[in-house]
């Protein structure tokens, strides 16, 4: 007899842990990807020096596994490396993301990993530089009474639950940034020099989560993402270590793009979705893209003694699989929404009711702004570029209203959910897909 609780379990859309590897597929051939490990191993292998490197995609299409892929790669491969992962969403707000706070958590792991391996962290210069910040934040955060690696600890804990806290450490370690890098390499460059000794060829450090940042007009004109990935360029590739950094999709494809490639290595791999069907203005099923996400679910199954028939009715997988759009993350959370709207075996009956909400979720983010750009992708397939939609783009690619796929050539299609949604009433008498007289460039 299956149990629902731990088939709900393995459903879950979280990266795959080091003791999940048996579950991992290799979706490689139906994204029409070349394979992001590779080109971001070999950039580090090649290099004479620290890189730092990005690393795009929609949230959930599977970029914190392709990380974990790296890490592997890097700590088995020859020379063998000591890799760093950092989860921002364990240490920052995804809401209110800026370098000072990113900078902590960076520090904070690197010399919490690197002693858990039994690497001496020299951090006499880092010490006074956090004991200034404590003299200075003593009456706001209680540090007084704690050491260097619990004051940090306790430190981002509150950055991460406190925006006033965020403000004053912002306004403390803006002016001071320069010297708590200098800090960081100065720790950096001594665990290198042991890791040397014990047959390593560097220090990485894999940052991840940072595309799920929030994105969202600043005033300087620049975005969430564009002021932490443009701005702060210079901060973000100080670290004396190679780094790669995670970034949200829409800033991968904004007119920041020529200055994220020049200033993070020239390449920006970009992890795209499964292709479930063709591409516009007349999608059809795409058998080998299907099958492959139905060998996900199989293989998740088969870890909990399961078969597809005990969860699924006739026909209710692959239904699931078309609503998912080909994205990993969202087929594991509509099994979800099924498993707690019906027992199992799921039955077909049960998909109309997750669509339907879905479909209520994506109608009320969408606005009258939004359709000419759904309209042009829905016809072509193509994202239309012009100096005028670009905030347009940003929100259709970072609510997955609009999907990247990189088959045989880069094209868009429609999330499943949109692609059944009316445009508001009056919308075709009033408007094209694109404004009169807009000539746009297409991406």
């Amino acid at each position: 007899m299956v149990d629902p609780k731990s088939i709900y379990s393995v459903f879950s859309p979280s990266p795959l842990t080091a003791d999940q590897t048996d579950l991992y597929i290799d979706f490689d051939k139906v994204r029409g990807s070349t394979g992001v490990v590779p080109i971001l191993d070999r950039h580090i292998r090649l290099a004479s020096g620290p890189t730092s490197q990005v690393l795009a995609g929609h949230k959930g299409t599977g970029k914190s596994t392709e990380l974990f892929l790296l890490k592997r790669s890097l700590q088995t491969g020859e020379p063998e490396f000591f890799v760093v992962t950092v989860r921002s969403d364990d240490e920052l707000d995804r809401n209110d993301v800026d370098f000072p706070e990113l900078l902590i958590a960076v520090i904070r792991q690197i010399a919490l990993q690197l002693r858990a391996a039994g690497i001496e962290v020299k951090d006499g210069w880092l010490k006074s530089r956090f004991d200034s910040l404590k003299n200075h934040l003593l009456k706001q955060i209680d540090l007084e009474s704690v050491e260097l690696d619990a004051g940090f600890s306790k430190l981002s804990i509150a950055l991460k639950g406190s925006p006033d806290a965020r403000g004053m450490v912002r306004k403390h370690l803006d002016p001071d940034t320069g010297n708590w890098l200098t800090a960081a390499n100065e720790m950096i460059r001594a665990a290198e020099s042991q890791l040397n000794q014990r047959g390593y060829a560097g220090l990485v450090v894999l940052i991840d989560d940072l595309d799920k940042m929030v994105v969202r007009q600043v005033n300087d004109g620049h975005t969430t993402a564009s002021h932490l990935f443009v701005n702060r360029a210079a901060q973000l590739t100080g670290f004396s270590c190679h780094t790669v950094y995670t970034i949200p999709l829409s800033l991968a494809y904004s007119h920041h793009e020529a200055a994220i490639r020049a200033t993070f290595g020239g390449d920006i791999p970009v992890v795209p979705m499964v292709k479930i069907v063709t591409a516009p203005p007349d999608p059809k099923p795409y058998r080998p893209g299907i099958d492959r996400m139905k060998k996900m679910v199989e293989v998740r199954l088969d870890s909990v003694s399961a078969r597809v028939s005990d969860v699924f009715g006739p026909k209710v997988l692959n239904a699931f699989v078309q609503m998912s759009g080909g994205q990993p993350d969202d087929l594991m959370q509509l099994i979800r929404s099924a498993m707690a709207r019906s027992p199992l075996p799921l039955p077909f009956s049960v998909i109309d009711r997750v669509r339907i909400e879905r479909q209520r979720e994506a109608a009320r983010f969408l606005r009258y702004d939004h359709w000419p750009v759904i309209e042009h992708v829905r016809k072509t397939g193509l994202l239309p570029r012009t100096s005028e939609n670009e905030t347009i783009n940003r929100e259709l690619l970072d609510s997955r209203a609009v999907l990247l796929y990189v088959n045989d050539k880069e094209w868009y299609g429609l999330n499943p959910l949109v692609v059944a949604l009316q445009p508001p009433p009056g919308f075709a008498v009033q408007n094209s897909a694109l404004s009169p007289g807009t000539e746009p460039r297409e991406s």
